[in-house]
């Protein structure tokens, strides 16, 4: 029996530090999450799609997404990444998804072909998630900068987005866990339980907009891409 998959694109930041509202800058003539729903969309042309935004923004992304993803349902995100990603799992399990990709809006220039691969890997773990390998050689120190060891970064990855969920086990974790505190991902909720997360070496660039400097990496991306 197959999978009946959901694909949850998170955009419910604020953007502090990128200094606006990054997720409607324009590139190619799309905004950046029009680029990243587009992504998910050749991954799985026909994957319900759920769309996290600010929840004073619902009505200007519906309209701005209703002629290239007049199917994509809209939900209003919460305070923090995690609450808004419970909301858009939580849309996605009402129509029937037993298996979640959550993907950050932020990151628009994710190989389709990457999505697909970590959705595959996903097996019979609880999760899995798409990484970047670390080149540089890294040094773990204390609290005045003293080097302490270097670390075997074979053994170290970059968790990046999508991240693959079985449903199920999302529920569990936020029935177990300490909602009220800060979760770096999903992933990292599983991890505390023991469920099993694979990692998955993303085989094309996959950067995350956050400052002025990374749109310019990706317009280059995006525009190249034509």
């Amino acid at each position: 029996m197959g999978i009946q998959l959901a694909l949850v694109c998170v955009a419910g930041g604020r953007g502090a530090r990128f200094g606006g509202d990054k997720l409607a800058e324009r590139v190619a003539g799309r905004s950046i999450l029009e680029h990243s729903l587009a992504a998910l969309r050749r991954a799985y042309p026909t994957a319900p799609l759920v769309a996290v935004v600010p929840s004073h923004r619902i009505e200007s992304w519906r309209e701005l997404l209703a002629a290239g993803f007049p199917d994509a349902e809209l939900v209003a995100g919460g305070d923090r990444r995690q609450d808004s990603v419970r909301a858009g799992v939580a849309r996605a399990v009402v129509g029937g998804a037993d298996v979640v990709a959550v993907h950050d809006a932020a990151r628009p220039a994710v190989d389709p072909e990457d999505v697909k691969w970590v959705v595959k890997a996903l097996g019979t773990a609880g999760g899995a998630v798409l990484c970047g390998v670390v080149e540089d050689a890294v040094k773990r120190v204390d609290g005045s900068g003293l080097v302490l060891e270097t670390m075997d970064r074979g053994e170290l990855r970059l968790a990046q987005t999508p991240q693959v969920f079985r449903a199920a086990a999302l529920a569990r974790a936020w029935e177990s866990v300490d909602f009220s505190r800060a979760w770096t991902d999903e992933a990292a909720m599983l991890e505390s339980l023991g469920v099993p997360v694979r990692s998955v070496v993303a085989q094309r660039p996959n950067p995350k907009l956050t400052t002025v400097d990374d749109l310019r990496l990706i317009r280059m991306m995006l525009e190249g891409r034509g």
